[in-house]
């Protein structure tokens, strides 16, 4: 789907999945062998005003080697997008890659409003309410299994402050409205100059 999505607009991708979705019973997966999937060159291409909501939750089905893996459904028009990677906390590398590659290319997309947390029971809660960054964090790694993740090693806090700082930079550029390639740099530049 990359290379497609690389050739058309947003409106165009979004058009042909739900097209995709409508012919296949309203599902869809897409899989990742990996814990950093290139979910932003998916997302970024999907056009916002198209999704009803997103839904991140904990799987237990992906990677028997971990309590969970994070999966997030995105749901348009004509059915469900399933995105499974193998997203987990359950050390520092892999819960920079759960902000990184998951949270970070939400906000930039500025989904986060329309995003939620699905617990076990099936009950549900806005992903971030009333810009905080800290209860987002704290509610994404408690789904995920390892809600330690915050609180490991020697710089634990300063982890959450980067954390906190990703997710502020990521939100400030997507209320902009840009995207692809001009999202990451505007998101880059406002990280530097926050650490600087």
């Amino acid at each position: 789907m990359e290379p497609l999505a690389r050739k058309v607009s947003a409106e165009f991708f979004t058009a042909q999945l739900n097209r995709i979705l409508k012919e296949h019973d309203g599902q869809l997966t897409l899989s990742d062998g990996t814990s950093y999937p290139s979910f932003w060159s998916f997302i970024d291409k999907v056009d916002p005003e198209q999704v009803g909501f997103v839904e991140i939750y904990a799987r237990q089905d992906v990677n028997d080697n971990v309590e969970a893996t994070l999966a997030c459904d995105i749901v348009l028009v004509n059915g469900v997008i399933t995105v499974k990677p193998h997203w987990c906390a359950y050390k520092d590398i892999r819960a920079d890659e759960v902000i990184s590659t998951l949270l970070v290319p939400l906000h930039l997309k500025a989904l986060q409003g329309k995003a939620y947390i699905r617990w076990d029971d099936g009950e549900t809660e806005p992903l971030l309410q009333n810009d905080d960054y800290q209860a987002e964090l704290e509610n994404v790694f408690s789904v995920s299994k390892y809600p330690s993740a915050m609180s490991w090693g020697d710089t634990a806090d300063q982890k959450v402050k980067q954390y906190k700082m990703d997710l502020e930079c990521a939100t400030d550029v997507g209320r902009r409205g840009v995207s692809s390639e001009q999202a990451w740099d505007a998101y880059r530049e406002l990280r530097y100059n926050r650490t600087v």
